[in-house]
């Protein structure tokens, strides 16, 4: 499946999405709708609440786990499907972080239509690419 700025790679056993952004934080935010809409459709949502998350990393791929587990942590523990991310970047001293904002609302298995359970995102095949065309991640969910 495509969507705009995600897609989903074949793969046997597990989940792999590929994201891609004009910059890291595009990216970053596009990683994210991608983790969302392949539990949730983010497109059959009608976002009411405004979400702070921040996470910080050692290097710019820890950063990314460590993102993507504060928004599935979000969906599981939260019970609030989220997506409209808007996120900042900060390098400080070889310390990564990020200062993200999403639009969400309480999961509704009615009306979101849940599609798969993920257990956790892992750093197996984990890539960040910058090239001429911006930037482009890739990472497994372990399902």
């Amino acid at each position: 499946m495509v969507d705009s700025g995600f897609r989903y790679l074949d793969h046997v056993t597990d989940l792999v999405i590929e994201a891609t952004g004009s910059t890291i934080e595009n990216a970053f935010e596009n990683s994210a709708r991608g983790l969302v809409h392949a539990m949730f459709d983010i497109h059959r949502f009608s976002p009411a609440l405004k979400l702070l998350i921040e996470a910080t990393g050692h290097d710019m791929e820890n950063l990314l786990y460590n993102w993507l587990e504060k928004v599935l942590l979000l969906v599981l523990v939260e019970k609030i499907v989220v997506s409209n991310f808007k996120v900042k970047i900060i390098e400080n001293q070889g310390i990564y972080s990020i200062k993200g904002e999403a639009m969400g609302e309480k999961i509704d298995l009615d009306k979101h239509s849940y599609k798969i359970e993920i257990k956790g995102v892992t750093y197996h095949e984990m890539e960040i690419n910058r090239h001429s065309g911006g930037v482009t991640v890739k990472f497994m969910l372990d399902l």
